[in-house]
């Protein structure tokens, strides 16, 4: 499949979104898990996208992203999709697509839509019933954003700039924890664009 050229803007943060076909599973083990994490820092890092914050679900995943200096989010979503996915075919010896088409991706356009989309992706484990506490689960870095240890590589200096440090941030992710109100209007229409709640 030909990259998919998206302009994202150096600076700018961004939701990205996929999720397996007819919402399949795309992590099978932590072995999976595990996988689509390395290669997500190997490409992040080399398309000059940094991850701000991240959630792998059984069937979807999500990342809060920033574009830096030459970055391209079109490059590292191609590369990571297409590799985890060459990877688990061959691993499960199947041959088609995992993923539910293209990923989706909305920019970020507001303070308050940032705040209330890093809760939104921190809490999805709680949301799905996987998980009491959002820094129980393994495959986000909600454990880190909340000063524990995680194997997650992540740049989470906006818990100190928007937040005012981890306490503040701890204390807004769980504040209403099982409340499915998005409270940013626009964060919320793009989540219905993209069929997620």
């Amino acid at each position: 499949m030909p990259i998919r050229k998206i302009v994202a803007a150096e600076g700018q943060y961004y939701h990205v979104y996929n999720r397996g076909a007819l919402r399949t599973t795309l992590f099978f083990s932590p072995t999976m898990y595990h996988l689509f994490l390395q290669l997500m820092e190997v490409y992040a890092e080399q398309c000059h996208v940094s991850i701000i914050a991240i959630c792998l679900m059984p069937n979807h995943f999500h990342f809060v992203i920033r574009v830096e200096p030459e970055g391209r989010v079109d490059l590292f979503m191609h590369l990571l999709c297409g590799v985890y996915s060459k990877r688990i075919n061959w691993y499960l010896k199947r041959t088609g697509t995992i993923f539910e088409g293209r990923y989706h991706i909305k920019h970020v356009t507001t303070e308050s839509y940032f705040k209330c989309l890093c809760r939104y992706v921190h809490r999805n484990p709680v949301k799905a019933g996987l998980t009491a506490h959002p820094a129980d689960w393994d495959y986000s870095d909600a454990r880190e954003c909340l000063g524990g240890r995680s194997y997650i590589k992540t740049d989470h200096s906006f818990i100190a700039s928007v937040f005012g440090g981890v306490a503040a941030y701890e204390a807004y992710l769980l504040d209403d924890l099982h409340s499915t109100k998005i409270e940013d209007a626009d964060l919320a229409r793009d989540l219905a664009e993209m069929k997620l709640v």
